[in-house]
């Protein structure tokens, strides 16, 4: 049985539709990666924080779709992949945000809300989850859902910022897409077809990413260069 929505999965997934979630966790991951380099690029002390906060939300993305890839082929059930989801969001999401802003901001900045979100709604996910008797993660949810809301605002208005309304334009749709689709997701009884035009459109938003990723990478390296000849006194 699917956690969030109590529906039979063994029933509901076909193998080539499993198999296509793979792409947009791919794509998520290699932009997270990037994003993590143009991190580096400008404040290199947050850069581990940026690489492993991908890892995270990646781990959650790959569990799910793994999950999903077993109760296709084989029915065989393992919830905790699923259930893995969005605690790795929450936390990554957190972390990713984090040390994106600082890299816009060319300094590192303070950690302490990017931490205690996560915290209290993995907290209460915890203490409602045993006051309830089964697994309940909409807390997490909340929390995965402002961590990625905060980090493509954040892109999209440097993109914006710097002139670029084309990049702009695909970190908003980055942004509308996660906060869109995974409630359309959890409707009960959804067609092949529906599964297919979401999946698909996810995987689109994801390329979206990717490719605002790689400007950023560029962007975070002519401001390092810029700061460092301007330090120097020599032309970048």
């Amino acid at each position: 049985m699917d956690l969030a929505r109590g529906v039979d999965v063994c029933a509901e997934y076909g193998v080539a539709l499993a198999v296509e979630d793979f792409v947009p966790c791919v794509l998520a991951l290699s932009a997270l990666v990037i994003l993590a380099q143009a991190v580096r690029r400008r404040v290199p002390a947050a850069y581990p924080v940026a690489l492993i906060g991908g890892l995270v939300v990646s781990a959650g993305g790959f569990g799910k779709a793994t999950w999903k890839l077993l109760v296709a082929t084989g029915c065989w059930e393992h919830p905790w992949l699923e259930a893995l989801l969005f605690p790795c969001l929450a936390f990554g999401f957190s972390a990713v945000a984090w040390a994106v802003l600082s890299a816009v901001k060319g300094r590192e900045v303070a950690p302490l809300w990017f931490v205690l979100f996560p915290l209290a709604a993995g907290v209460g996910a915890a203490w409602m989850s045993i006051s309830a008797g089964e697994y309940t993660n909409w807390p997490l949810l909340i929390a995965a859902a402002v961590g990625a809301t905060f980090l493509g605002v954040t892109l999209a208005a440097t993109a914006f910022r710097a002139g670029k309304a084309s990049v702009g334009v695909l970190f908003v749709v980055y942004t509308l897409g996660t906060n869109i689709l995974p409630p359309l997701a959890a409707q009960p009884e959804q067609s092949a077809e529906l599964q297919w035009a979401e999946q698909l459109t996810n995987s689109a938003v994801q390329l979206c990413f990717l490719l605002g990723a790689l400007w950023l990478r560029e962007h975070m390296t002519s401001k390092a260069a810029a700061e460092a000849a301007a330090k120097t006194g020599v032309p970048a």
